[in-house]
């Protein structure tokens, strides 16, 4: 699909270089997209909103974290990706992102959140929210590894953790912990990235967080996910406080019906009626 978008760079307040993609320049109001675990700013399916923002007349930023795809390279640039990402760092990558949105020229966005990245949105819309958040959205929020072990870990998860919580008490936290060869999906990250997303105490949960966030929320969840990630939609849902959930006959990609999906979400958007003038991006 050929997009009349912008691509866009940008450094972090820490010096770390993010690209996405722009469109709608001169909106007033917009969508932030933030992508999901192993993702990138063209992943699916928060990238599904580009074409809808269009249509609506309303700028679109979908925009890289430094958690993109399981490594990176080029540019020059250090090889992050989710392997080395630590979720502590996830609102210097939204602030970036906001930044963009808001240079272009928008005054009030709704932010959308897949995944994992529902989780770095949670934590920085809890922490410093910009006056110009209208809304959040979170999209099939992701479980702990362990309610996902089967595709992502060989073993037990706590194994993986007490190796990486060892490698990180020896001085070692840049140590690579391999989690999975044989599962469907290969794991590996450095143990301190291992402990910031997965540890028992990990603030990759947005059920902390969305209790201190006095936006208007929707969590949306499929059908046909796995129980944990409808367990997890369920607890975030259960700990906000303006609130509500829209189960889809859907997957956690939204592959069977993403024009529905994007309906979904439109529909919520204009009920609300969050941006101060519905449609008028003049």
């Amino acid at each position: 699909m050929s997009l009349p978008v912008e691509l866009v760079r940008r450094r972090t307040a820490d010096g770390i270089l993010l690209h996405g993609a722009l469109t709608g320049s001169g909106a007033r109001h917009g969508v932030l997209l933030v992508h999901g675990a192993w993702g990138s700013f063209y992943a699916t399916p928060v990238f599904e909103f580009m074409p809808w923002a269009i249509k609506k007349g309303l700028a679109a930023l979908s925009m890289n974290s430094r958690g993109h795809d399981l490594g990176t390279l080029g540019d020059g640039e250090p090889c992050i990706g989710f392997m080395r990402d630590l979720f502590e760092k996830a609102p210097l990558d939204l602030d970036t992102a906001a930044g963009v949105l808001i240079e272009a020229g928008v005054e009030q966005f709704v932010v959308v959140a897949h995944s994992y990245g529902a989780h770095k949105a949670a934590y920085w819309l809890a922490e410093n929210p910009p006056p110009e958040a209208v809304g959040f959205v979170l999209v099939s929020p992701a479980p702990h590894l362990k309610a996902t072990a089967r595709w992502f870990v060989d073993g037990a998860v706590e194994h993986h953790l007490a190796r990486a919580a060892a490698a990180v008490a020896s001085g070692a936290p840049e140590e690579l912990i391999v989690m999975s060869s044989n599962a469907p999906v290969p794991m590996v990250a450095e143990a301190q990235s291992l402990l910031s997303t997965f540890a028992p105490n990990t603030l990759a949960n947005s059920a902390l967080h969305v209790p201190r966030i006095s936006l208007p929320m929707l969590v949306t969840v499929g059908e046909r996910e796995p129980s944990g990630y409808r367990q997890r939609a369920d607890e975030v849902t259960a700990a906000a406080r303006d609130v509500e959930q829209v189960v889809l006959d859907d997957d956690h990609y939204y592959s069977r019906d993403r024009a529905g999906f994007v309906d979904t979400i439109w529909g919520w958007i204009d009920r609300r009626q969050l941006f101060d003038t519905m449609g008028e991006n003049s």
